[in-house]
């Protein structure tokens, strides 16, 4: 199993509680991501769940691929800013930043897999 799929696996166990925990850490760390494109794709996948729930990472992940891959992205589930900035930042991305923005991503996922798994054990000693 991959990091999305646990993800589409645990969100809707968690309902909206770790949706919008999840939310807000992507958001969070997007604060303090040290290149625009890692803090654009934290904000992307942040939005994404926020505001499609489970189904977001799917979305996030096709914006992003299509983004990489140079074809038309559609989002119409964030604002404007950040919707270029994915056109800006990935589209015409070289292929050592390819690499980069796929390593990151499975960093991403990791770190959300872990925020959503401990979510769930704080949900279960209760």
């Amino acid at each position: 199993m991959n990091w999305e799929q646990m993800l589409q696996m645990l969100l809707p166990i968690l309902g909206q509680t770790g949706v919008h925990e999840l939310a807000d850490k992507l958001k969070a760390l997007s604060m303090n991501a040290d290149e625009e494109w890692k803090q654009t794709i934290l904000t992307i996948l942040a939005d994404a769940v926020k505001k499609n729930g489970p189904a977001g990472v799917t979305l996030a992940m096709q914006a992003i691929n299509d983004a990489l891959e140079g074809r038309p992205v559609k989002i119409d589930w964030t604002d404007l800013t950040t919707a270029s900035n994915i056109v800006a930042h990935l589209q015409n991305a070289e292929a050592d930043r390819k690499s980069a923005v796929n390593d990151y991503i499975a960093k991403v996922g990791e770190v959300a897999g872990i925020i959503l798994a401990a979510l769930l054990k704080g949900l279960l000693t209760r």
